[in-house]
């Protein structure tokens, strides 16, 4: 006597080319020892994203003609919040209360787009940067300094918390350009392996 195995086709054979494959599956509880536990920490994570994207839309910062670029809060400030767009406009603005339309308190026109703009931790001073590193004062419309060393843009920039007067810069060339403000010259330039995005 010969025993043979003997399928049905219906059970594995898809009816048409868009059909997807079945894969075989034991339902049995023995087989699957964690499936409770596996089942109780996915519905945690999920009530706890759940939780993450309830909180409350708080304010929007509408003005900028073309895309903003870049942002900036003020390190001591938690109100004071600077932006840059792509078509060369920068703002300095309060954060305005639930409910309240917000206006600029200064509007600047630069002639480069912004890719980075980083507030001074003591002085009410900021800098931006592009084509080069400029210096703003808070009150005024006009730049106080341009600094640049190279003919790359500038990614980043960001003012030392420590020695206030030092800010560095980051550019597509693959360096790290170190500034001082009491100085005509650039202090320091770096030539890195591989390219930043960002300098801390």
């Amino acid at each position: 006597m010969v025993k043979m195995l003997s399928r049905n086709p219906d059970n594995y054979v898809p009816e048409t080319k868009l059909d997807l494959k079945r894969v075989p599956r034991n339902y049995d509880p023995t087989l699957h020892p964690f499936e409770v536990p596996r089942e109780y920490v996915r519905a945690s994570n999920a009530t706890k994203l759940e939780r993450v994207f309830a909180k409350p839309f708080l304010a929007s910062l509408d003005g900028h003609r073309d895309g903003a670029n870049c942002l900036a809060k003020h390190p001591k400030s938690l109100a004071t919040v600077l932006s840059g767009a792509c078509d060369g406009e920068q703002w300095k603005m309060d954060r305005p209360g639930y409910g309240e339309e917000e206006e600029p308190l200064h509007t600047i026109l630069g002639k480069t787009v912004y890719t980075g703009i980083d507030h001074h931790w003591k002085e009410a001073v900021f800098a931006t940067c592009g084509q080069q590193i400029d210096i703003w004062d808070e009150q005024r419309t006009s730049l106080i300094r341009s600094m640049t060393w190279g003919f790359d843009s500038i990614s980043s920039v960001k003012f030392n918390p420590i020695e206030t007067f030092l800010l560095g810069s980051c550019a597509s060339d693959r360096n790290i350009v170190l500034y001082d403000r009491r100085q005509a010259t650039p202090l320091k330039k770096i030539i890195l392996d591989m390219r930043s995005n960002t300098i801390c």
